[in-house]
């Protein structure tokens, strides 16, 4: 896993789908779990367009900050303004799709959680984040 650290925000890979982000939030972040649970196997990829797409959401329903690399912006691509900048969307639908995708990502078909398996340190940790956001998103 080189330098990254087990952050949602912490692998570039999470900055790739801003712009998706910034033109239709609701559509891309529903698209990507529907894709993540209609899947057979999730690709690198589209393991993070739910991690991230499951973080902005958390912070829009529950607050939740995220260390990102953008927190000096102000816009959409920095996830700890999302619920301020767009307090018109309605999100609560999404939860349960969320954490399907999200339990899809930590499990055996899933590229991202088998490379994280192999980093004995911090595989417990990547793990736990996401399972921890799991349980924030099914209250």
């Amino acid at each position: 896993m080189g330098a990254w650290d087990y952050g949602i925000f912490d692998d570039d890979t999470a900055y790739d789908f801003f712009d998706e982000i910034r033109e239709d939030a609701r559509t891309f972040f529903n698209s990507s779990f529907e894709k993540a649970i209609n899947s057979d196997y999730l690709d690198y990829e589209d393991c993070h367009a739910v991690t991230v797409s499951a973080a902005y959401i958390d912070n829009f329903l529950n607050g939740t900050k995220f260390r990102n690399d953008n927190e000096d912006q102000e816009d959409e691509t920095n996830v700890n303004l999302f619920n301020s900048l767009n307090k018109e969307l309605i999100l609560n639908d999404l939860k349960i799709p969320a954490v399907r995708a999200l339990e899809k990502v930590i499990s055996d078909n899933s590229e991202l959680n088998e490379l994280w398996s192999d980093n004995e340190e911090l595989y417990p940790k990547w793990k736990q984040n996401i399972e921890d956001l799991i349980k924030r998103l099914k209250n």
